[in-house]
């Protein structure tokens, strides 16, 4: 535990974020090297001045290792730095990985496939039944939920996942201080079943500038960030926005265009995030989870693997023709209107019957009350 102190004594000095840490790490190896070099050694590092290399000599007179280290035990809280084997792995490639990383709970399985559910702390009915049941079905496949537990879509999220497998939560603050303070059970649970983390020292209330880096490490320990619910000016769109910046996936749940908790994602969607109907609109962009029949009569959600019917799927399509390609791909598990198909299709009313009626005598589609259209089971 001795070495990790030397990591939590760097990242509290304040003025060294983590691009300038890493430049320190290139040189001195680990945090221990950075406190036993001298101050020419340290200003001698890019992005290390004289002010910065005099405030990182100054405060090892500051840092009592004894008090923090009772602290740590005291909250319970672990510490993982950059160069443990067990630090995330997809964290770790982005540009700005955060040097060190408080938890509670278990890192055992943080490397296996995770997705970000996040959204709006201002929620609707069916912002709250979508956060809840994806992340659930999305758990039962093997995938860790990734959140904020922030109040609203994020709870709902963590809340889904632990009913079929594994959360992490990101805090904007330190392990000691826990907010919303509502969510304080929440996070007993989610220790339990997964763990909750944070790259700030103990002691650090949730401040507003904090939560920036908070949404960094959300969207870096993820495939792909999935946008519930969203205002104009919701922290989720910023988390999408970092997804991007990290080259991972964007989904977003299209909502009802009255709802203010739906301009966000709608606007996502129009920018170019991937439309979610059903979990298959997930799948198909992560090759990860490849190979998932899904449907559900309520939500388009069903994580049920059925290789028959994906292998009879596969077989079908290679016989198609391009025209009946484009259409099967244009359809879900949702049914979809014909009005709807025919706007977005470049086909005329009288090509796009006759496609839809071949595939219907195929079996790959079933025509609905109203003249909509769904995949078949």
């Amino acid at each position: 535990m001795e070495d990790k102190l030397y990591w939590v004594w760097l990242n509290q000095i304040k003025g060294l974020g983590p691009i300038k840490v890493k430049n320190l790490l290139d040189y001195f190896t680990d945090a221990k090297g950075v406190w036993e070099s001298n101050l020419e050694e340290i200003t001698a590092i890019e992005g290390i001045g004289s002010s910065l290399g005099n405030r990182i000599i100054t405060s090892k007179g500051k840092f009592d290792f004894e008090k923090e280290y009772i602290s740590l035990n005291k909250f319970g809280v672990k510490v993982v730095t950059l160069v443990d084997k067990c630090y995330p792995k997809l964290l770790k490639e982005i540009y700005d990985s955060p040097p060190v990383l408080y938890y509670k709970g278990d890192l055992s399985k943080i490397n296996r496939p995770s997705l970000s559910i996040v959204g709006s702390r201002r929620y609707t009915t069916y912002g709250k039944a979508i956060a809840n049941k994806l992340s659930k079905r999305l758990t039962e496949l093997g995938v860790n939920i990734v959140s904020g537990m922030a109040r609203g879509i994020d709870t709902f999220a963590h809340q889904g996942a632990l009913e079929g497998g594994i959360t992490y939560a990101i805090l904007g603050s330190g392990i000691d201080h826990i907010y919303p303070p509502e969510n304080a059970a929440l996070a007993k649970r989610i220790a339990k079943e997964g763990a909750i983390l944070t790259p700030f020292h103990l002691g650090t209330r949730p401040f507003a500038k904090n939560f920036p880096a908070r949404n960094r490490i959300i969207s870096g320990l993820s495939l792909g960030t999935i946008v519930v619910e969203a205002t104009r000016k919701s922290g989720s769109l910023i988390t999408a926005d970092m997804a991007l910046e990290q080259g991972r996936e964007v989904f977003a749940i299209p909502g009802d265009i009255t709802k203010e908790q739906s301009q966000g994602t709608n606007r996502l969607i129009k920018s170019g995030a991937k439309l979610v109907q059903n979990i298959d609109d997930i799948l198909e962009e992560l090759p990860l989870l490849e190979g998932i029949n899904s449907y559900d009569e309520e939500y388009g959600i069903n994580l049920q693997k059925d290789n028959s019917l994906e292998n009879r799927k596969n077989k079908l399509m290679k016989e198609l023709s391009e025209k009946q390609k484009i259409v099967y791909r244009r359809l879900s598990y949702t049914p979809q209107q014909f009005e709807y198909l025919l706007n977005t299709i470049s086909l005329n009313s009288a090509q796009l019957n006759t496609v839809l009626l071949e595939l219907e005598i195929k079996g790959m589609i079933e025509q609905l009350p109203g003249k909509r259209f769904r995949l078949a089971n």
